[in-house]
């Protein structure tokens, strides 16, 4: 049986405190103990960046996710994914980023096995609440969490283009300094997000359906 839900954008969480972070030792780490500068495992290949700021993070309260149970197409590894239903994570067939709450019962995420990309297939997905929210950055825009290839981005469905609106973000924090304990989305960056909104729309750019996330995703079973 299938449950279709809705959440908004505004209640949006990334990734609750008890993923799993890889560090350059090869040893694990929970997000909520990461620290701005911890050099964290980002892609495949080895690929390890530090952290330069959370867009937003908050340690205490219950938040609700999406749990995306996942099985390696190429061994018996298995993980477990936890995130906002608007949260980018890359699938595996197209190469592209969508919404952690547009992916189905049998849709293939990128899953980090002995430094590649291999075929994560998704076995369930069920709506579950976990502590914390952290929504880590870094310098590519992308990190491994639960051994899973995930977006620093949410709401705006494409990745490069937030990418590039971020550039003018990670320049800020280079300058400043970055943040883990900001609750709310920094108040320069919504002003970016919705400058950028207003140009696109003037240059007759509206934003269709796969731009912006319309808060509607599917659950095989209520955790």
């Amino acid at each position: 049986m299938k449950y279709t839900c809705s959440t908004t954008a505004r209640g949006a969480a990334c990734f609750p405190g008890s993923s799993q972070i890889t560090l350059v030792d090869g040893t694990f780490k929970p997000l909520s103990y990461i620290q701005i500068g911890d050099k964290v495992l980002v892609n495949k290949n080895n690929t390890y960046e530090p952290v330069i700021s959370f867009i937003h993070a908050k340690h205490k309260g219950l938040f609700d996710f999406l749990s995306i149970q996942i099985q390696s197409a190429v061994s018996n590894l298995s993980s477990t994914l936890y995130v906002s239903a608007n949260h980018l994570i890359f699938d595996f067939d197209s190469g592209e980023a969508k919404f952690a709450g547009k992916f189905h019962v049998s849709d293939q995420v990128q899953l980090i096995e002995n430094n590649q990309i291999v075929p994560g297939k998704i076995i369930s997905v069920q709506l579950t609440k976990q502590e914390g929210y952290y929504a880590p950055l870094t310098p590519s825009g992308t990190i491994v969490i639960n051994g899973v290839l995930a977006s620093n981005y949410a709401t705006v469905g494409n990745h490069g283009l937030a990418h590039k609106v971020m550039s003018i973000y990670r320049w800020w924090i280079h300058l400043i300094g970055g943040s883990k304990w900001n609750e709310e989305i920094p108040c320069m960056l919504q002003i970016m997000l919705t400058i950028e909104q207003i140009i696109r729309w003037c240059s007759g750019q509206i934003f269709t359906n796969s731009d912006i996330y319309d808060g509607k995703f599917q659950v095989s079973s209520l955790a």
